[in-house]
């Protein structure tokens, strides 16, 4: 008894000795134990489900256009405006007359014109009353009709008028008007002196008969709208003549040919190419900075004591023609005017012609609100203006674009960290008005939007539609998205666009269908549900294989390219892999290295909500590290074992 009792001791001894042995070799030789001299990513190795691509850099893959692409020409012959204008600061009207030479660019033939006259949305404080409308200097009939009475309805066929407007051919009017400017601080409006404020200045936007634009759709009587933009226009060419009080500065659209002085008056005479309107602005008391950049003339218009603003003015204008240049095609003009305004909003976009709110002009320095302001609205000069858009139909396309290029100016500038940083704003604003409840489809109309409220507005049209485009250079890659930009300027400069069109253009460019991207995220509510799934590892010759789901909820399902960041202690990489248009995708990514924790969209470049974002891999299910956590255990029991036996074989 005592003989075999000894021998079983024994041979438990040795059982265990061997345990303990291959335990301490299995978990010293185990990677977690291991420092890593350097950890790599490797190339996805043709595994289901991923897209080895990561994020190109800019510079590598984009082939800058500025300066390589000439301006196509804009359909000839233009439409023709000829506008004399006389501005009355006492009493702060503008009497004005106008000779159009409309050319018919429809495949219908026309019995009408239709005219915006946007000073009647401003009533009773401001309004646009005209006198005749002539046709070889006989009258025509013609009715001011639509919501506040902001359309100006011309009969061409009654009468001694042209007749009916066959495609290609082009009619000339006269038409005899008056404009009351309102006392208001806006884009249409003058600001009076005061004690506290001295600033005498006439903004003159969108003060004058302009003609409808008819496409497929028929004429476009969309009304005013004072909530955001609602102005829609084709190109045409401008000559105009201002007269005003002979120490008055213009600002103005287009290039001035020449002033000329006389009875305590000058009369400025300005010439434009093609451009979707012409606007400007006047005053007394207007100080002027300039610089050439981009073979562009940029002018800083600006009152005493805001010289150095104006100055910032000037750096961030040369930045932007420099980055948007580079990134959406070259500006299409000679110059460009940054003027000072004292209005309610922030800033006002017009060709060749930027309004900035004087609020602003006090906190001008770095990355300031001033700053973003002047960058976005020069964004406006690429979209709506070189490429035109139906603001009130769709404005989600210029100023979604206008703020998208605030974040390309911003990392041109500062870096990608501080873009990072800058698009929180953005990123904050949107989740904060869908976690109050709204959410809405960014192509909306602004007839949807006047019901709401400028936060609802803002969130959506600016904010939300600024993501979505960013979203989309992230999904194609900087160097597709941007070439796909110089694409559609090439194509479609001085023309008009619509989102379907924006779309085509892309996948033109791109070469494969975009539904997957433009029907959630356009013309959808664009919102998923994300979450990791169960994620395990296995060994290879070569390093690890992480084999993960990821899940998906909403009530259309969608295929998206998603980031990952795998971390590896001291460092880490991001792969993107394709997750398909169903409730669960699972996907695989090689790595040479040992990886510790996944971590689903780390830089929220996606619009989406999550469930669970991050999995440390050494909790998974079937983990080597969960493997080698157990070796420590078994060595430690193993080795208390032996130590428990000895000393009770010694007793």
């Amino acid at each position: 008894m005592f003989s075999l009792a000894v021998r079983t001791r024994r041979s438990l001894l040795f059982t265990m000795t061997c345990l303990l042995v291959f335990s301490l070799v299995t978990t010293v030789t185990h990677p977690l134990l291991c420092i890593p001299i350097i950890s790599t990513l490797n190339q996805v190795n043709n595994l289901p489900g991923v897209n080895s691509n990561k994020q190109p850099a800019l510079a590598d893959e984009i082939n800058s256009v500025a300066g390589s692409i000439a301006p196509p020409a804009a359909p000839t012959p233009l439409t023709n405006y000829s506008i004399d204008a006389l501005l009355l600061p006492l009493t702060h009207h503008v009497n004005g007359s106008t000779t159009i030479n409309y050319v018919n660019h429809a495949t219908d033939s026309l019995s009408e014109l239709y005219f915006h006259l946007y000073p009647n949305a401003f009533q009773p404080e401001g309004w646009i009353e005209v006198f005749d409308v002539l046709f070889n200097d006989t009258s025509l009939p013609y009715m001011i009709s639509g919501t506040d009475d902001s359309l100006l309805w011309v009969n061409l066929v009654s009468g001694s008028g042209p007749g009916v407007l066959a495609p290609g051919q082009n009619v000339t009017l006269d038409l005899l008007w008056q404009v009351l400017i309102p006392e208001r601080f806006d884009r249409f409006g003058v600001t009076i002196e005061t004690e506290d404020f001295d600033l005498l200045a006439f903004n003159l936007g969108n003060w004058h008969p302009i003609v409808s634009v008819y496409d497929d759709r028929g004429w476009d009587r969309t009304p005013y709208s004072h909530l955001g933009e609602s102005f829609y226009s084709d190109v045409a060419i401008y000559d105009v003549d201002i007269t005003v009080p002979n120490d008055y500065v213009i600002a103005a659209t287009g290039e001035l040919e020449s002033t000329s002085a006389g009875g305590g008056t000058r009369t400025w005479h300005f010439v434009t190419g093609p451009v979707r309107d012409f606007t400007w602005c006047a005053s007394p008391h207007y100080q002027t900075l300039s610089v050439e950049t981009q073979g562009v003339n940029v002018t800083s218009y600006h009152i005493a004591g805001h010289e150095l603003a104006g100055q910032r003015a000037l750096e961030i204008a040369t930045q932007c023609l420099e980055v948007f240049g580079n990134r959406f095609g070259p500006y299409p003009w000679e110059s460009l005017q940054i003027v000072e305004a004292d209005f309610w909003a922030g800033g006002m976009e017009y060709p060749q012609l930027v309004m900035i709110g004087t609020v602003l002009y006090d906190d001008y320095a770095g990355l300031s609100y001033f700053a973003s302001v002047v960058a976005h609205e020069i964004g406006h000069e690429w979209i709506p203006f070189t490429i035109g858009t139906d603001s009130y139909t769709e404005p989600w396309i210029d100023e979604g674009f206008a703020s998208f290029c605030e974040y390309v100016w911003v990392e041109h500038v500062y870096g990608p960290s501080t873009l990072a940083d800058y698009r929180l704003y953005d990123l904050n604003r949107y989740w904060g008005y869908v976690a109050n409840g709204g959410d809405e489809s960014i192509n909306q109309s602004m007839a949807f939007w006047q019901n709401t409220y400028w936060d609802a507005y803002g969130s959506i049209v600016y904010s939300k539609a600024a993501l979505v485009y960013d979203m989309l250079r992230h999904q194609l890659g900087d160097g597709t998205f941007y070439q796909a930009w110089q694409d559609i300027y090439s194509l479609a400069i001085h023309q008009n666009v619509r989102a379907r069109t924006i779309q085509q253009y892309f996948e033109t460019s791109v070469g494969e269908s975009l539904d997957w991207f433009f029907e959630p995220w356009v013309f959808g509510s664009g919102v998923v549900t994300l979450s990791l799934g169960a994620a395990t590892l296995s060994a290879g010759v070569d390093g690890w294989t992480i084999s993960f789901t990821l899940l998906q909820s909403a009530s259309t399902l969608v295929r998206l390219r998603v980031p990952l960041a795998i971390s590896f202690g001291a460092t880490s990489e991001v792969v993107w892999v394709w997750m398909e248009a169903s409730p669960t995708s699972v996907l695989n990514i090689s790595v040479s290295e040992f990886p510790l924790q996944l971590t689903l969209d780390p830089e929220q470049l996606l619009l989406c909500q999550y469930g669970l974002r991050s999995l440390f891999l050494a909790l998974g299910p079937g983990s080597p590290i969960l493997y080698g956590v157990v070796g420590i255990v078994v060595v430690t029991a193993l080795a208390l074992g032996i130590v428990i036996i000895w000393k009770r074989r010694r007793a």
